[in-house]
């Protein structure tokens, strides 16, 4: 839970907020302790503490609901190899489209990694998905 401290504990200029963040993760056999320290230029009547905390959590959908997919479904790390700069602008932006078109037409509980290979034989049709107007 996040305790927030007071910009005039602190000294900082230009923070309204800081607050410390503990937290403790269990995976498998593998415990580990770590502290994240929070910033906000938001006082705290505009922001209270258990704001604060939601806001930082809220975060996390965004990694849930987007970075997971191509980095791990996806294997971005490791399939976008590109030479040169715009080569790889390109990719990301064909590699974010495809998983848009995904979350519209993937069958239920269908993963990107089963939708993508399954597309590779219809390339016609994701092209009639992207000429159509919202």
């Amino acid at each position: 839970m996040t305790r927030p401290i007071e910009p005039a504990e602190l000294g900082i200029l230009g923070a309204a907020q800081v607050a410390r963040l503990d937290r403790h993760r269990t995976e498998q056999d593998d415990q580990s302790d770590t502290q994240l320290w929070l910033t906000t230029s938001r006082p705290i009547q505009a922001l209270p503490p258990l704001a604060f905390n939601q806001a930082r959590r809220q975060e996390w959908g965004i990694e849930n609901g987007l970075h997971y997919v191509l980095d791990v479904s996806g294997d971005e790390d490791k399939r976008l190899r590109a030479r040169n700069l715009n080569s790889l602008c390109v990719l990301t932006l064909v590699n974010r489209v495809s998983v848009a078109v995904w979350k519209k037409t993937k069958a239920k509980r269908q993963s990107y990694y089963d939708w993508r290979e399954a597309q590779k034989a219809r390339p016609a049709a994701l092209l009639r998905i992207l000429c159509v107007s919202p």
